[in-house]
């Protein structure tokens, strides 16, 4: 028998307020580019990417690697449009499927950590990343929901269109070929999204989608690896300094509450348990 947990959906989520989808939506969307790469048999393939600071955007690193011409188009695209060449990429040390995109796109629009307010009605110029380790999430994000925008193929369109969707998290795992916390989604897994970011009812950055899990002709889970995973390029890559605030020196006592909240959670859970 599992422990008895006890239950009062009328507290307020350890993570915060919940944001309506759509106003997320709106909020976020003019971050969403769309990554276009040439393929080795002459044609293009299309990836999601999204800034995060100064010209740079986090996406998924095999949106990218081993291809030709990568470059940043925004909002709904023709082929014959130009876009925003990729000036440098910066791969995760160890491999980790993510990415950082260095473009001359909105340079000139640098972070600085604020104290504003969550929720203001002006569209984002960038999606902040957050801190948010792995251990801290231990299922606390289960059947909360997420949007997620990007660029799959959408048969006889008549160019690139950016598809929104929202998910379910139906839980958080750790695989055995990486080390990096994935969260598994409740949405149909189609290439095209890969790279985009997924955001949480409660207006914050989980992470960014990477793949499809699947065993032979099992139907295919959507992975979103956590954000955590971009970390040591942010740490290691002296080419950001000037384009990003370092996110890991001044994150806010916003997350640090956040922490000590989810352990008095866990705490509370056990006495109750024990008792």
């Amino acid at each position: 028998m599992s422990d008895e947990i006890d239950v009062n959906d009328g507290d307020k989520h350890p993570w915060g307020n919940r944001h309506d989808l759509h106003f997320l939506y709106r909020k976020y969307d003019p971050c969403i580019v769309r990554v276009q790469v040439d393929l080795p048999d002459g044609g293009i393939g299309n990836g999601t990417a999204f800034h995060i600071g100064g010209g740079t955007f986090a996406t998924a690193a095999h949106v990218v690697r081993g291809y030709d011409n990568p470059t940043l188009f925004q909002g709904n695209t023709r082929q014959d449009e130009t876009g925003w060449p990729v000036t440098d990429i910066l791969y995760h040390p160890d491999d980790a499927d993510v990415a950082i995109l260095v473009s001359d796109l909105w340079r000139d629009l640098s972070v600085k950590h604020t104290n504003e307010e969550r929720g203001h009605s002006t569209p984002a110029s960038h999606i902040e990343i957050p801190e948010m380790w792995g251990e801290w999430i231990e299922q606390s994000l289960i059947l909360t929901r997420g949007i997620f925008c990007g660029y799959p193929v959408v048969p006889r369109s008549d160019g690139a269109y950016k598809l929104a969707a929202s998910a379910e998290i139906h839980t958080d795992i750790n695989r055995y070929d990486t080390s990096d916390v994935h969260f598994v989604v409740s949405s149909t897994a189609r290439g095209g999204f890969s790279g985009a970011p997924f955001i949480s009812e409660f207006d914050m950055l989980l992470g960014i989608v990477t793949e499809a899990l699947y065993d032979d002709d099992s139907h295919p889970y959507m992975a979103v690896i956590a954000i955590e995973s971009i970390y040591p390029i942010l740490e290691r890559e002296d080419v950001l300094r000037g384009r990003l605030e370092h996110y890991l020196a001044s994150w806010s006592e916003l997350h640090r509450s956040l922490e000590a909240r989810l352990a008095l959670e866990r705490q509370q859970r056990s006495l109750k348990s024990t008792s």
